[in-house]
């Protein structure tokens, strides 16, 4: 039993204080009677019952006594320890493994001392008896080990040691908010525990009852790529490049190959590669954004300007118009090598081939795929749609898209996406038979469509307000090929099939005989939706930061992802669209066979955070986790049964007082 309020027994005076009172208290008491006689029968009657008012008034005097005790006790909330607090030492260790925890000197990197460190830390504390709990502070944290004892000592080695060999220190931003949050945990069981973190970023403010440890050490530099990318400039690419030099001042070596340039004009399988380079003034940790531009530069562009540009001419010979890929590299020998190389693959679109045939064109359909084809080429930055207008005797393989107008082919494409729109006839392997043409544009009558179905083709179509005037009728279609999308008097107007190697759209009416060309809005939500759907790009740009999620999607049944930097194996997606998680730097190559046998290869690059090239990045401060309440020792009142006994005794002095006149 333990006292919460010790001070309180001073209440235990009272005990004194009742006992003096007793002792100074007159022991007789002065009475009247009226008559020798009762006088003599009281007389009588107090000897014969002397000795129960003795025993009586002891009883009394105990139970004030014990009362007051009791009240002096109830002062000092006594309590029973139900859970006593940790009195043995606990240490929590959490480790930063931020990419710039990779720089380092002599080959020993910050990350790798940070492991060293909190390696002898649980050592000491093992043999001390006592409670260890180590935390990394990665994108997303994890638990190392959490409130573990010597006899779990082997363990924590172990997987201390898997942190360098398997090469844990990841190459992202850590969320070390989060991995404090882990600590709260610990704290909950143990206010007294040490927590230790080991970081090499700076704070301007530290909770205090935090050990931050700087595992930075003296000498470490890095020059590093923050970003580059291409603009087209007159009609030829300048390469855009962002560097800085953290820790050290000076000129910093910088080149770039161009690979592929402007193929087009290449005879037979050789290719041409530019070779850039500047030497870059980099100065108090500032950015600077290197600049390689075709056409005339004045003498003052080749210095370091106030807005930290710097120019540098590509000769006329170099320019190019179009590329495969740009690697670029720094040579400068610093501490931290993650982010010495960057790669651009924007350089060459893959082509999209499309056929429009039709003996009498019109601009509506033209100008819906001159849309498309600036849409994907310029804003999306995915394709590089190549239209080709035929009037007769079209082709039927060759093309990843056919539009046929007016006029069918004899037989239908197997290797691309096929539109018929108005039909003269049922091409071979179609699988439609026509029938009979209706006609009421004589009669000025409008038959409106219905969307038979929710299908994604007909997102943001408002079929309602589309009508015809002349369509031809199906006297037969095989319903396991065709889905009827939208239909006009029971009649279909929206065929399409989307199995496979077989992908059709069929319109059995003319935009002369509708008003299509007057609502431009629901005619474009088609063929964007066609172009989502059935021909979606691979992915949206080419370069990503390390741990951003990138959608993937496919023209196949599957993707294969694979990284060039770590060689691993490779990743095979099957669903589509699909989340990747980027997590290692370097090239990422996407192989994909395309539902018409076509294989397709991309490539995209995952680069190190930016802020995480800055290796003496500082920071405000960090989650306090000794905020939270500690659980402690545990104690379970005994006020209940303290009052249970005042109650009694109170009841016994009641009865003893009550007896006294009987």
């Amino acid at each position: 039993m333990t006292f919460l309020i010790p001070l309180g027994l001073l209440a235990f005076l009272s005990v004194a204080a009742l006992i003096i009172i007793y002792i100074i208290k007159a022991n007789y008491q002065q009475q009247h009677i009226s008559s020798t006689y009762v006088w003599a029968l009281s007389l009588k009657l107090k000897k014969k019952r002397l000795p129960v008012s003795k025993l009586r008034n002891i009883l009394l005097i105990v139970c004030q006594v014990l009362f007051l005790a009791a009240c002096s006790f109830a002062v000092a909330q006594p309590s029973l320890i139900t859970r006593a607090a940790v009195t043995e030492r606990e240490v929590i260790a959490v480790i930063d493994s931020s990419a710039s925890m990779r720089a380092g000197l002599d080959g020993e990197t910050r990350f790798s001392r940070a492991v060293e460190q909190v390696s002898q830390l649980s050592e000491e504390v093992f043999g001390q008896g006592g409670y260890v709990s180590i935390f990394v502070a990665g994108p997303e944290p994890t638990v190392l080990a959490e409130r573990v004892t010597n006899s779990s000592a082997q363990l924590v080695r172990d997987k201390l040691s898997g942190l360098l060999t398997s090469d844990e220190c990841s190459y992202g931003t850590s969320d070390v908010n989060a991995a404090m949050r882990l600590c709260e945990n610990v704290i909950r069981e143990n206010a007294n525990a040490e927590l230790y973190l080991y970081t090499d970023t700076q704070y301007s403010y530290i909770p205090s009852k935090v050990k931050v440890v700087d595992v930075a050490e003296d000498g470490e530099w890095n020059a590093g790529i923050l970003n580059a990318y291409t603009v087209v400039e007159d009609n030829y690419y300048s390469l855009f490049v962002e560097v800085a030099s953290y820790g050290r001042d000076g000129n910093v070596s910088l080149r770039a190959q161009v690979h592929d340039v402007n193929a087009e004009e290449q005879e037979g399988d050789t290719s041409r590669t530019v070779e850039l380079s500047a030497q870059v003034p980099c100065r108090q940790d500032k950015t600077v954004t290197v600049i390689f531009r075709s056409g005339n530069l004045k003498p003052e562009d080749y210095e370091l300007n106030d807005e930290n540009i710097f120019f540098v001419a590509i000769e006329q010979g170099d320019r190019f118009y179009s590329y495969s890929d740009i690697n670029i590299v720094l040579d400068g020998g610093d501490s931290f090598t993650q982010d010495d190389s960057f790669s651009i693959y924007d350089g060459k679109k893959e082509v999209l081939k499309v056929q429009y045939s039709s003996p009498t064109p019109n601009n509506f359909v033209n100008g819906i795929l001159g849309a498309m084809a600036n849409y994907y080429r310029t804003e999306k930055n995915v394709w590089d749609v190549q239209i080709t207008e035929v009037h007769s005797d079209p082709a039927t393989e060759g093309f990843d898209l056919y539009i046929f107008e007016h006029a069918m082919p004899d037989v239908m494409p197997t290797d691309g996406i096929v539109i018929l729109w108005d039909l003269d006839k049922a091409p071979e392997g179609s699988g439609l038979t026509l029938g009979d043409v209706v006609d009421v544009s004589a009669s000025g009558t409008q038959l409106y469509l219905t969307q038979e179905r929710d299908d994604p083709l007909l997102e943001n179509v408002s079929a309602d307000k589309i009508y015809v005037t002349r369509y031809t009728t199906f006297l037969n279609y095989d319903p396991a090929m065709y889905e009827v999308l939208l239909s006009c008097d029971r009649q279909p107007m929206l065929l399409a099939q989307n199995s496979g190697n077989r992908k059709v759209l069929v319109l059995p009416f003319s935009v002369h005989y509708s008003n299509f060309a007057m609502r431009f809005k629901d005619i474009s939500a088609l063929f964007y939706n066609l172009f989502e759907q059935w021909i979606p790009c691979t992915v949206v740009g080419n370069a990503f930061s390390v741990y951003e999620d990138v959608t993937l999607n496919a023209r196949g049944q599957q993707l294969t992802v694979s990284n060039t930097y770590t060689g691993e194996s490779e990743v095979v997606l099957n669903e589509f669209p699909a989340t990747l998680r980027l997590d290692v730097p370097g090239t990422y190559s996407l192989v994909q066979t395309t539902d018409f046998g076509e294989q397709i290869e991309q490539r995209i690059y995952a680069k190190i955070p930016s802020a995480e090239s800055n290796i003496f990045a500082q920071a405000d401060s960090f989650r306090n986790p000794f905020l939270v309440e500690s659980l402690g020792n545990e104690y379970k009142s005994l006020i209940f049964y303290i009052a249970i006994a005042l109650c009694a005794l109170a009841f016994v002095e009641w009865i003893l007082h009550s007896r006294e006149y009987l």
